[in-house]
């Protein structure tokens, strides 16, 4: 590994909670204990809107919903006051501005969002255990649809994920491990049980919602598989505090890696096959805890974003050139596919081209067939009645007569 540090990105006063990136990577959103979330530019590195205010309490979780039906990016956060929030882009200006707010938890913090975007339905949980189902309007209203609570302990609950079919919300109970599925059409029904053989400090699930991997609140990091929770494997990473700090932990270079933060000022990236670790990057000179990160890969580099916590917190970018092999890997697949789309493309034309050979060929036979049965008609009505023999007309009559015969299938 190779990761090097690209740049820094300075705005927040307070510990970093939260770090997401918007679908296509051009947008990244941060929010801390300072009551801010800031949206950066990627590409220039460098800060587009700063969103606070002191009503708010502390960032706790971000969550990008995509674009809207008129292309306008929105974002939804979470605080510490139990407040969520809903913000989207103006399109002229390229800022963004509030739609919607509710008091989603009332006394007490948003501890996890997930959202279901096909349906518009965005599921919230705190740290009293209360769990809530919203539909959000177009308009950007948030519309409760029910709430529930999981009552074995009045847990925390910091992991929310939707079924692939977006009919069970499954909730990721913090101390005791257990994951429960909500029946999301009937008003949080319990439907199943599964329990995972650590606790669940903060969770990332795979691309493909087979895996989920999930702070352990121990020695590091444990990746299970979903919804089952049977294990796979343990991360380690070296803690230097009495306590268990809650970190975050990313899937990277399309799941090939997992990248968790640390209690030490240290971001660990490990091999996901082997669970070894491939390179520590270092946090800038601080040793205050890495609570949050996030990592994206893009057409000629991956990136990993690291959030630090303490008095100095900072966000930095760490970045990794793709190699020549990986590229020429990925090159030759989209050539491969450049290569069928034109062969697709041929055979279509050349199948609407014969279609049309044949519409043409019968629009000009079918017109002569008649034509030659009306001829042939009209030369036997012609020459039915009275004698023809040794007549040079009617021996003219019976040659074009039999030519009519062997042109003519009728």
């Amino acid at each position: 590994m190779n990761y090097h540090q690209s740049h820094r990105l300075l705005g927040h006063s307070d510990s970093i909670n939260a770090l997401a990136f918007n679908l296509d990577g051009s947008l990244l959103a941060s929010g801390g204990d300072d009551q801010k979330v800031i949206v950066w530019c990627m590409d220039r590195g460098a800060a587009i809107q700063e969103l606070h205010d002191m009503s708010w309490g502390q960032i706790t979780t971000i969550v990008w919903m995509g674009m809207d039906s008129e292309g306008r990016e929105s974002i939804v956060f979470g605080c510490g006051r139990g407040m969520l929030h809903l913000y989207s882009q103006n399109k002229a200006a390229g800022t963004f501005v509030e739609r919607g707010s509710v008091a989603a938890h009332s006394r007490t913090s948003i501890e996890a969002l997930t959202l279901d975007a096909p349906g518009r339905r965005l599921a919230s949980s705190s740290a009293h255990g209360d769990v809530c189902l919203w539909a959000i309007t177009e308009e950007g209203s948030f519309n409760l649809l029910w709430s529930t609570r999981i009552a074995e302990r009045h847990e925390g609950i910091r992991g929310l994920l939707f079924s692939d079919d977006h009919t069970i919300l499954h909730v990721f109970c913090t101390e005791t491990g257990y994951v429960h599925g909500l029946d999301v059409e009937h008003g949080g029904e319990r439907r199943k049980t599964a329990q995972a053989r650590s606790r669940i400090g903060s969770l990332s699930p795979s691309s493909t919602k087979r895996f989920v991997l999930v702070d352990n609140l121990d020695k590091g990091f444990t990746l299970y598989r979903f919804p089952t929770m049977g294990l796979v494997r343990h991360f380690c990473a070296a803690s230097s505090l009495p306590w268990f700090l809650i970190k975050q932990a990313v899937f990277a270079e399309s799941e090939a890696l997992v990248v968790g933060g640390s209690d030490n000022g240290k971001v660990y990236i490990f091999d996901l096959p082997s669970a070894r670790i491939v390179q520590v990057i270092c946090h800038g000179r601080s040793k205050d805890p890495v609570q949050a990160v996030a990592a994206f890969s893009y057409e000629n580099r991956h990136v990993i974003i690291s959030g630090s916590s303490g008095a100095s917190p900072e966000i930095f970018v760490h970045a990794r050139a793709l190699s020549g092999a990986y590229q020429a890997r990925h090159s030759s697949r989209h050539v491969i596919w450049l290569v069928f789309l034109t062969l697709f493309i041929c055979l279509l034309t050349f199948a609407s081209l014969s279609a049309l050979y044949g519409a043409v060929d019968t629009l000009l036979v079918i017109p002569g067939m008649s034509f030659l049965s009306e001829l042939r008609s009209s030369s036997e009505l012609s020459y039915s009645a009275g004698s023809t023999h040794n007549d040079p007309l009617h021996e003219t009559h019976t040659h074009v007569t039999s030519l009519i015969t062997e042109l003519s299938p009728y």
